[in-house]
């Protein structure tokens, strides 16, 4: 057996290194022997199987590998994944937690069981007692899965814990402490920078490569922090969300910056007052969504004058209202309330433009979130200096271990394995898929297209099909409603805004002729299961209202129809008036583009590769900002460790 172990795990890491897309024959084999030692511990009790897995975690804390104990340990858990929760793992179940031991990122595909898959490598790599983190898209995700399969964990003897934007300091600290340990990424990075802040020892890199040597850190200062243990083996689940869509923007912790206050209130609020006054070209020059706004020579001299009208701020030097009127020109043009933030009991919040959530506990830098809350007249929250801020790229590349899953990796494999170094594995499906993806239909007008998505709605809805229709944004999914309420379609919307019904609303949405509007919430970690009656009628069919700026995005929408074998078909609408075609091509192709199809007969059918055109150069453009921010990161590193200081706190 020892010999099968040795050549299996030879021949998997070459796999790995080699980027072959074919499964090794020795991983099929390795699914026998654990089939056959799950049927020879059938009989077990639960006492019995508890001693052999106690048994196991002395062989791993003796020295014996991980993977030497991997048929033993898989067939434990199987069996009590059995019991407590009425499922055994399929064969790509397996095969995708051989991937993840080993340090890949598996492609499994929607419903493909993802969740039960990442329990089986989280168990395994959980012996060693080190406390493993599973970072997850969202916090209903982390919470949901925690508790879906505590049962088998507790079965098994091993704690489970879940930090959540929510939780307090106290729970954050017990959820360390536990051998599986659920969050998202964004808490997982928050929690060590909060460390940092509050560890006086580390905040000189001096310090910090003592303790990466001897591995020693104050009683005291473990008292202090969140997580006192060394980072051991992370599992990042969606993990091309996590580790490519978010990884444009750094985590960073502020710490408020009083000196600055008042003067702060005032130009925020005096500039949200007079920023109409500012024509565009004339007064200022419009650089795009990242640049930002720079007022003209013009623009200026009108700025000018209105600091020497009553009622201008007397705190507002020359210098300060330019800064804030172009901070307020920035948030009059790209942060759109109902798209790119909601307000939510007087406060705005953001939400996350991949996920379709509230982005608990956020707030945009650089007097930008200031400037949105002028502009929506609510009271102007204190600024921020930057305390301490790390990256996706950086959090993760503390883990001496990394694995990951998605359903969709391979179009963002060479990005993977060139920023992380991870390769991205693609798993077989458990049955063929029976997706239907219909051609999709281009419009000239939005208007004509919201008219063509409600027909075929209310189509499918006179079949009894059930439908779900994905948005990019609260405000297209109240539109899309207010459309269906029209027509007479009774439907549920899920978005940032009443994310607490989410649980009931996917539960139904797979109903005979049931209508679900949702953004992007939908779109990852949500299994929609279908009801009595559906599969016969043609499953569930997915209405995609536009492109994303990532073809992932899409994928992961279109993929919530037709999961395991289930039928289902799915459709991509577009027009003209798209956004994805201004932010992709340009307004000047974008008007060429809508006089080349003005003829009433133009069959608008060869307009399709544009959509798609526009799409590629946003997620190159999005791609060179990831990399930019990976080169700025190390810089910065340097010059502050050239400086003697901790390259992720701004020490003053």
């Amino acid at each position: 057996m020892a010999n099968f172990i040795t050549s299996l795990t030879d021949r998997l890491r070459g796999f790995l290194l080699t980027g072959e897309n074919e499964i090794p024959a020795l991983w099929w084999d390795m699914i026998e022997q654990i089939q056959f030692q799950q049927q020879e511990i059938a009989a077990c009790d639960e006492s019995e199987l508890f001693d052999e897995w106690n048994s196991l975690r002395f062989r791993v804390q003796s020295g014996e590998s991980l993977t030497n104990i991997l048929p033993e340990a898989f067939a434990i858990v199987s069996e009590q994944m059995k019991r407590h929760l009425g499922m055994t793992p399929y064969p790509v179940q397996y095969l995708g937690a051989f991937a993840m031991h080993e340090g890949a990122i598996a492609e499994m595909q929607t419903g493909e069981g993802k969740t039960l898959t990442a329990a089986l490598t989280l168990c395994l790599n959980a012996l060693p007692d080190q406390g493993i983190h599973i970072a997850t898209a969202n916090d209903y995700l982390a919470a949901r899965d925690a508790h879906w399969l505590s049962p088998v964990y507790h079965s098994l003897g091993m704690t489970v814990g879940t930090i959540t934007a929510d939780s307090s300091l106290s729970d954050r600290r017990a959820a360390y402490e536990c051998d599986i340990t659920y969050g998202t990424a964004r808490e997982f990075g928050f929690d060590h920078l909060r460390d940092l802040l509050s560890s006086p020892e580390l905040k000189s890199s001096s310090n910090l490569r003592r303790q990466q040597l001897f591995g020693q850190r104050s009683n005291l200062n473990e008292q202090q922090l969140l997580n006192p243990r060394m980072p051991y083996m992370v599992i990042v689940d969606e993990a091309d969300s996590i580790l490519i869509d978010e990884a444009r923007t750094p985590l960073i912790i502020g710490q408020m910056d009083a000196t600055q206050t008042a003067q702060r209130v005032d130009s925020c609020r005096w500039s949200a007052l007079h920023v109409a006054q500012l024509t565009e070209n004339e007064d200022y020059i419009d650089h795009g969504p990242q640049a930002g706004m720079e007022l003209t020579e013009t623009g200026r001299r009108i700025v000018r004058e209105m600091l020497l009208q009553n009622g201008a701020p007397a705190s507002v030097d020359t210098g300060t209202a330019y800064l804030s009127f172009e901070r307020a020109l920035r948030v009059q043009n790209y942060f759109q309330n109902g798209r790119e933030y909601v307000v939510r009991d007087g406060k705005v919040a953001i939400v996350d433009e991949f996920t379709g959530r509230i982005s608990e506990g956020r707030k945009w830098q650089n007097g930008v979130h200031q400037a949105i809350e002028a502009k929506e007249g609510l009271e102007i929250t204190s600024p921020a200096k930057t305390g301490a801020q790390t990256t996706v790229q950086e959090l993760f590349s503390r883990y001496p271990r990394m694995a990951g899953m998605t359903g969709t990796a391979e179009s963002a494999a060479s990005e993977l394995k060139k920023i992380f170094a991870t390769p991205v594995i693609k798993i077989p499906t458990n049955r063929p898929s029976k997706r239907q993806m219909l051609p999709e239909q281009v419009f000239l007008t939005a208007a004509e297209k919201w008219d063509a998505i409600i027909e075929e709605t209310a189509a499918m809805h006179r079949l009894g099909r059930p439908v779900l229709i994905g948005s990019r944004s609260v405000n297209l999914s109240n539109q899309i409603s207010a459309r269906l309420l029209q027509a007479g379609l009774e439907h549920d919307v899920l978005h940032a805004l009443n994310h607490e019904n989410e649980a009931s609303i996917i539960k139904q949405a797979g109903q005979p002729g049931r209508i679900t509007v949702a953004t992007n919430m939908a779109g990852r970690g949500t299994d929609i299961l279908l009801g009595a009656g559906v599969a016969e009628q043609g499953g569930l069919h997915v209405i995609c209202s536009e492109l994303h700026e990532s073809a992932r995005i899409d994928r992961q929408l279109t993929g919530r129809a037709a999961r395991q074998g289930d039928p289902g078909s799915a459709r991509i609408f577009l027009s003209l008036e798209d956004e994805i075609l201004t932010a992709g091509l340009g307004a000047d192709q974008v008007l060429e583009l809508g006089s080349n199809y003005d003829e009433p007969t133009q069959d608008l059918k060869s307009a399709v590769r544009y959509f798609y055109q526009a799409q590629h150069r946003i997620e190159k453009r999005h791609e060179q900002q990831r990399i930019e921010l990976v080169n700025q990161i190390k810089q910065r590193r340097q010059m502050l460790r050239q400086m003697g200081q901790h390259a992720n706190l701004d020490v003053q």
